[in-house]
């Protein structure tokens, strides 16, 4: 057992029982244990520590998948389970400006045009409806932004690493804007769709990819709204159909995890092919891919889809 400072996240060695690590103000717990489960000792070496912030929207169950090695130690705010109704500073509507309403996306650039392309999701009992899309990071300027946002709270959590943050910040934002380059290439206005006199038109199954489609010109016909789980009606999916035809689309684009039987009527009506694009909502099934792999897949996929 540890006594643990929560406002620096630290282990406070000093301290050496639970009463007086209790008579600090401080947390006693569990120190990180190998698999075996027997304790490490200080001579193997202090362990990084960290922190997480979970702002709870709804009641419900929830798990969190974490590598074994890793100890995950869940601590109450004061209002115990309830507490999540005053959390001012992770997240009332007003103030996301980071992420999240579609009055205040100071840092995606794309607000004007944002609400041309959300449709409204369904609320269910004691939720909010919302109309913007939550999908920032497909647009790689808009997640570049979210990287600063992501070392100013490092550094001042945790200052001793703040130089370390700054480089791998600094890189990462570098390789976002190599990123963002390729798809300029590719849509922009002397890109090689351009170029090639290709329509930059492409079908989807789920609207999530409104940012992308502002920031590179895209035009993305999708079969159902924002929802991930909505289900499209008779009309939309003829909607759908009369472009494909039209347009000579050949190619219908869905999620990873998307069961394709849901659109093999489309399929089969007009002989389009499958292809991913990736939201990366959920953790992908190749283990090795990671954002920058699968934007890029994304990159290469829509420029097959379009026949530039």
């Amino acid at each position: 057992m540890v006594c643990y400072d929560m406002n620096s996240h630290t282990i406070n060695m000093t301290l050496t029982t639970e009463s007086d690590c209790q008579a600090a103000g401080l947390m006693w717990t569990a120190a990180d244990s190998d698999p075996g489960g027997d304790e490490h000792s200080d001579e193997e070496g202090h362990h990084a520590v960290g922190a997480v912030v979970i702002h709870i929207e709804a009641e419900g169950d929830y798990g969190f998948a974490l590598p074994n090695d890793v100890a995950f130690f869940i601590v109450m705010g004061e209002g115990g389970h309830d507490d999540h109704d005053d959390h001012d500073d992770h997240g009332d509507d007003d103030d996301h400006d980071d992420h999240g309403d579609d009055d205040d996306h100071d840092d995606h650039g794309d607000d004007d045009d944002h609400d041309d392309h959300g449709d409204e999701i369904d609320a269910g009992d004691g939720e909010d409806a919302f109309t913007y899309d939550p999908h920032s990071w497909l647009n790689p300027m808009a997640f570049r932004a979210q990287v600063n946002l992501v070392l100013d709270a490092m550094s001042s959590t945790f200052p001793n690493g703040s130089s370390s943050f700054s480089t791998n910040a600094n890189n990462y934002s570098n390789q976002l804007m190599d990123l963002h380059i390729a798809y300029v290439s590719a849509f922009g206005d002397e890109g090689t769709c351009a170029i090639s006199g290709q329509e930059k038109t492409i079908v989807a199954n789920h609207n999530a990819y409104s940012y992308m489609s502002v920031a590179y010109d895209i035009e993305i016909i999708t079969l159902h709204g924002l929802d991930p789980e909505g289900e499209p009606s008779p009309a939309d999916i003829a909607e759908v159909v009369e472009h494909i035809e039209e347009e000579g689309i050949t190619v219908l684009f869905v999620e990873e995890y998307t069961d394709q039987t849901a659109v093999n009527s489309i399929v089969s009506e007009t002989g389009v092919s499958i292809e991913i694009l990736y939201t990366m909502e959920m953790a992908p099934s190749d283990s090795s891919d990671n954002y920058l792999s699968m934007m890029n897949k994304n990159l290469q996929n829509i420029i097959s889809g379009c026949g530039c």
